[in-house]
């Protein structure tokens, strides 16, 4: 997910299976995969930060702390203490997750576009500008790898996850020819190469995105091939309401391939595969100034998740992650002059905003019930 100029937030904080080939519908008494939230508040509040985390720790056995916020730079290549909204942020991770839950820690070394260099966190807050000795650096440059490096084993050893992502959907804004792109696999192959050896048994991956802009659908294999080489796991951001290629239609789960992730499965079928963000919107979605114009139901949201759960099943996922668990309507609100792109998201929550329970709720628990084999 990829959202821009937010307010600072701290992290406080069917069951029916398909096979393959239009066979016979059986039902599901298992699931394969653990499955949980972010604690994306819906209130710019410390309340709300705090309902939001107690209910995606009840509702889950899989939290995403989703570090998309920059690179405290300059502190991590000089091995200075962390900003404070930095290190708290990391510290309140595990607070208040029961034992048992599975905590997945994604950050990026890119920005919002995916593309350039990541923006500095530190505490004035989430994307700040870059200090002026890194302006222009490049993703192989020696300093900006080592800073990198010494950035994700710092947030590893305080969050302590069970998976960790240093890459979010890293192939969505490259193009296979691009001096950047080479200069990405570059940063890729000397992260994932120390941290593999000073963590061996962490699962340590980039997340792919199932949909480009820049790129067509053969094209968006071969860049995450390619990024696949660096990668223990493949792990994909799908957000199927909107389709790059028609951006004003119905959001009807049964209008888009039951098998719309296999492409992407089938490039490392050794790798455990993942879905490490998703969502779905209930609403009508209009944005006029990006041409979206997608109509969007409550039923069809409901409808999404079997279709998920049934796909992750049938990969055997290790875990699946939904983005917002609660329609953020009072957050967008406050935020001054909100780009459209916060929009985008915004009625992708399980429950509604004013908190009520959608269908689609219901079908999440009827598969949290089940155990996992």
């Amino acid at each position: 997910m990829k959202i821009s100029n937010l307010l600072p937030l701290v992290l406080l904080l069917a069951a029916c299976s398909k096979e393959e080939g239009g066979k016979a519908v059986t039902q599901a008494e298992t699931r394969a995969f653990f499955m949980g939230f972010t604690a994306f508040p819906y209130d710019a509040t410390t309340e709300a930060q705090m309902e939001t985390y107690r209910k995606v720790a009840d509702d889950g056995d899989l939290f995403l702390n989703h570090l998309d916020h920059g690179v405290p730079w300059n502190e991590a290549l000089n091995d200075l203490p962390f900003p404070t909204e930095v290190q708290r942020t990391l510290d309140a991770t595990k607070t208040g997750l029961a034992p048992n839950t599975k905590v997945l820690l994604t950050a990026t070394p890119t920005d919002q576009t995916r593309g350039g260099l990541a923006a500095y966190w530190n505490d004035k807050g989430a994307h700040q500008d870059l200090p002026t000795y890194w302006e222009g650096k490049t993703f192989d440059d020696p300093e900006v790898i080592l800073a990198y490096i010494k950035y994700c084993k710092r947030t590893i050893d305080a969050v302590r996850p069970d998976y960790f992502a240093y890459g979010i959907e890293t192939n969505s804004a490259f193009r296979k020819g691009d001096v950047e792109f080479a200069a990405f696999l570059r940063l890729c192959e000397a992260v994932y190469t120390e941290l593999k050896a000073d963590y061996p048994n962490l699962p340590i991956f980039l997340t792919l995105q199932d949909r480009s802009f820049q790129n067509s659908h053969t094209e968006l294999l071969e860049t995450s091939k390619m990024l696949l080489q660096y990668s223990d796991y493949v792990a994909m951001s799908t957000y199927p309401f909107l389709d790059y290629g028609n951006l004003q239609r119905d959001a009807d789960p049964a209008l888009f391939d039951d098998n719309w992730l296999g492409d992407f499965r089938n490039l490392s079928p050794s790798k455990p595969f993942a879905i490490s963000e998703t969502g779905f919107c209930a609403e009508n979605l209009v944005i006029a100034n990006l041409g979206i114009n997608v109509r969007a139901t409550e039923a069809w949201q409901t409808d999404f998740v079997t279709k998920l759960f049934t796909t992750a099943n049938h990969f055997e996922a290790e875990f699946v992650a939904w983005f917002v668990y609660r329609d953020y309507d009072m957050l967008y609100d406050k935020t001054p002059d909100p780009p459209d792109i916060l929009k985008v998201w915004r009625d992708n929550g399980l429950l509604d905003g004013n908190g009520t329970a959608r269908p689609a709720y219901q079908k999440w628990l009827e598969w949290k019930a089940m155990p996992r084999d």
